[in-house]
């Protein structure tokens, strides 16, 4: 049974070969470092003396900071769609559930695909960030990366936290995807969400609020309690099991499929 689950997840990945999810996940992980690196060559006189004592540290920040309070949740809303829509977009879906496969195999291994792709742009836009830094210094020799270690202990970390911060706008994008047929509702339907949630970023229930765990797990908020990104964690990964379970009971069980 593994073994087919495997094999299953293996074709779903074939049919995210050379789509716009997957061109997505490159071209996203890349554009943060790339953006940083023009500000930093262009400007040394204002980025050098703030990366002088500690550079990889002040280096990350600047890539984390707009990943976790902007890109990365806009990422996870249209590559969730992108991977979902595949289906509806060669209506496939009703191929799909005649073949011999449960429910479950069918459900479980895109959503897995969706993950093995978030977790992809991730190690790329790490990859990403200290090739970045070393081209800045190989082109303006005044910063000083080379002569520092790489922090990777603490790049992965990051990455990993930032990574369960977003399990529950996975399963809930993922959840509407399959639900509704047409792309444009699922992805407003998140970006709404998403807004709302800057508008309502100090609300002393913000841990309860999918859409912001990046943005509280990565930066301090001041008003709110010391642990609510150990809070916003813990919930991500209440509201992942809350909606694929959801998910799941509601494919499993509708009449109509596709």
């Amino acid at each position: 049974m593994t073994f087919i689950f495997i094999l299953n997840t293996q074709a779903e990945l074939l049919k995210c070969k050379n789509t716009a999810a997957t061109w997505l996940t490159v071209t996203g992980a890349a554009f943060i470092p790339a953006i940083n690196v023009i500000k930093c060559i262009s400007k040394p006189d204002y980025f050098v003396p703030k990366m002088e004592n500690d550079p990889w540290r002040v280096w990350i920040g600047y890539n984390w900071q707009i990943a976790a309070a902007f890109f990365l949740m806009m990422y996870i809303i249209l590559v969730t769609n992108l991977v979902v829509q595949i289906e509806y977009r060669n209506k496939a879906w009703k191929q799909v559930y005649t073949t011999p496969r449960s429910y479950g195999d069918i459900f479980l291994s895109k959503f897995l695909v969706i993950n093995l792709m978030v977790i992809s742009c991730f190690v790329l836009f790490g990859l990403f960030i200290i090739a970045g830094a070393y081209l800045t210094a190989s082109i303006q020799h005044r910063y000083t990366f080379l002569l520092h270690p790489v922090p990777i202990g603490e790049m992965m970390n990051i990455s990993l936290k930032m990574y369960c911060s977003t399990w529950a706008v996975l399963a809930i994008q993922y959840w509407a995807g399959l639900r509704i047929s047409n792309f444009i509702i699922p992805l407003g339907l998140g970006l709404v969400l998403f807004t709302i949630g800057f508008m309502i970023r100090q609300w002393e229930g913000i841990e309860y609020y999918p859409y912001m765990y990046p943005f509280l797990v990565y930066f301090e908020n001041p008003g709110l309690p010391a642990d609510t990104a150990h809070s916003a964690l813990l919930n991500s990964t209440l509201w992942m099991g809350i909606f694929l379970l959801f998910g799941f009971l509601q494919v499993s069980t509708t009449g109509e499929k596709g």
